[in-house]
């Protein structure tokens, strides 16, 4: 994945600037405004991009072997009205575009992150 994909949304510097109320004029006046905005704010400062350096390649990998394109799909969230799932590798899963797409923003507490790998920085509230 090249710089316009997760390297975006894990900037530090870009993270800082949206919590500073200096937005970029171009992401408040992009189509999917909320969903960027909402990624920047999930990805904890302490995350590099480096640590989706083995997904971007299941996603590469993935695409070349289906010849259909696959993407990063945050598994929770960022942009629910209940949830907000972080942008961290853990909460990523590679798919299709097609079903990244068709799932949105949706959500279900069935749903929930207990088949994800446990992560030292991972915390689980009860429902």
């Amino acid at each position: 994945m090249s710089s316009s994909g997760i390297e975006r949304y894990v900037s530090r510097e870009m993270k800082l600037r949206i919590l500073a109320g200096n937005t970029p004029r171009w992401m408040l006046n992009h189509i999917r405004s909320e969903y960027i905005i909402a990624s920047h704010l999930a990805a904890p400062l302490w995350i590099k991009a480096s640590a989706f350096k083995e997904l971007r390649e299941q996603v590469r990998k993935e695409t070349a072997r289906s010849g259909i394109w696959h993407v990063l799909d945050h598994d929770i969230p960022v942009s629910h009205p209940f949830v907000c799932g972080l942008t961290v590798p853990w909460n990523m899963r590679v798919v299709p575009h097609t079903v990244n797409a068709h799932k949105s923003n949706k959500w279900h507490p069935d749903q929930h992150c207990f088949d994800l790998p446990h992560h030292p920085h991972q915390h689980v509230l009860p429902l």
